[in-house]
């Protein structure tokens, strides 16, 4: 995977995947465009704070505080692991692997009192930093804790904003969104990211196999609808 920039051909490569904001033209490469929403963090912090949906995400965040739920920009990916496996699971999706999150990514995990509760991982390239994986212990029945863990999610992308913004980061990109999808659950992630003020636009995703199995083992994958 190459994030942020225009595919190119990789020597000795098997398969490769680029994700870039730009609309080319690659002889041998796949695309697929989605959309994604994006805050210009040229601007100063006050105004992208007043651009959030107040009730929404801004009270909430307050609450969260006042509540005690403590953020960390850690490498406790030990913590990350217990949420995203149990996240995954419930969300019946697939799971990646571990040591590429660990190699490559930003984590921020959100704890209360002292337990974790929710986490975020982002991928930078110094300029721009987009949300790779949130998870958190939604699922769970407790009315209160659910309340709890919504104002963590919250926490966590403003105080990813707030470090992306003090690193000299120029966007953040909150992730892909389907606000189109029959999905209610993708609507639903579609409207919490943009209710953080970004503006939404396009991102490509580009993809080239180079390996005969490979490309044999995908068709067959699609074939079987696996």
């Amino acid at each position: 995977w190459f994030w942020f920039c225009d595919p190119e051909d990789v020597e000795k490569a098997a398969m490769v995947n680029f994700f870039s904001y730009n609309k080319v033209d690659k002889p041998g490469f796949k695309v697929k465009a989605g959309l994604t929403t994006v805050i210009d963090l040229t601007q100063d912090l006050d105004s992208i704070w007043a651009n959030m949906r107040q009730k929404f995400i801004c009270k909430q965040i307050s609450r969260g505080e006042r509540n005690g739920i403590f953020i960390e920009r850690n490498n406790n990916f030990r913590d990350f692991k217990k949420v995203y496996k149990m996240f995954r699971e419930k969300k019946k999706l697939a799971k990646d692997k571990f040591f590429v999150f660990e190699k490559n990514g930003l984590l921020f995990n959100a704890y209360y009192p002292k337990s974790i509760i929710a986490s975020g991982l982002f991928i930078s390239d110094g300029k721009n930093i987009r949300a790779w994986v949130l998870a958190s212990l939604r699922h769970i029945k407790d009315n209160r804790m659910r309340e709890i863990i919504g104002q963590a999610n919250r926490m966590i992308i403003w105080e990813a904003i707030k470090f992306a913004k003090e690193t000299g980061h120029k966007i953040f990109d909150l992730g892909g969104i389907d606000p189109e999808s029959n999905d209610k659950s993708q609507v639903s992630l579609a409207e919490f990211k943009e209710s953080f003020g970004g503006r939404m636009i396009e991102g490509y995703y580009y993809s080239k196999v180079y390996s005969r199995i490979i490309r044999y083992w995908l068709k067959m994958r699609n074939w079987l609808n696996i």
